[in-house]
């Protein structure tokens, strides 16, 4: 499936946000809230800093980890933090959310230690451990459906 003209509806990314609001005096339950409802999101978004035969993304190096890869719950952000980095919208894709559980996982396996959503906007990340038990949340693909710019 093209991801290119696909985003999450704005009511899924406002609930995100406001997941997150909440989780701050929430403790580990909070921030399984935010991650139950980020796999719940039709598409995550990556910025990539490679080429397009080479495609690296973008990930964070916090001190004495390895790198966290950084997600991003619609192309909006994934483009404002890829201008951020001097890089323009080009550099954003998009992939279903149940093959960007698998590429973060592959990407585990070489090396990267977590993801990170919406870095620096939410900024909350969890270790590759934890993201292997997000498929258990996913959506099925099938619920999720092109909206007309009418229904939006």
């Amino acid at each position: 499936m093209d991801t290119e003209n696909l985003d999450n509806a704005p009511v899924l990314v406002a609930e995100l946000d406001r997941l997150h609001a909440d989780a701050g005096g929430a403790g580990i339950d909070g921030e399984i809230a935010v991650w139950k409802a980020a796999t719940r999101l039709g598409v995550w978004f990556f910025i990539n800093r490679g080429t397009g035969e080479a495609v690296v993304p973008y990930a964070v190096q916090p001190p004495g980890m390895a790198p966290v890869v950084c997600v991003y719950s619609c192309r909006e952000r994934a483009a404002a933090a890829a201008s951020a980095l001097g890089q323009g919208e080009d550099v954003v894709f998009g992939l279903l959310t149940p093959k960007a559980l698998e590429y973060a996982l592959a990407l585990g396996e070489r090396g990267a230690g977590g993801i990170v959503l919406d870095h620096p906007r939410i900024g909350l990340w969890t270790p590759m451990a934890n993201v292997s038990r997000f498929g258990a949340w996913l959506v099925p693909q099938s619920a999720i459906r092109r909206v007309s710019e009418d229904e939006a």
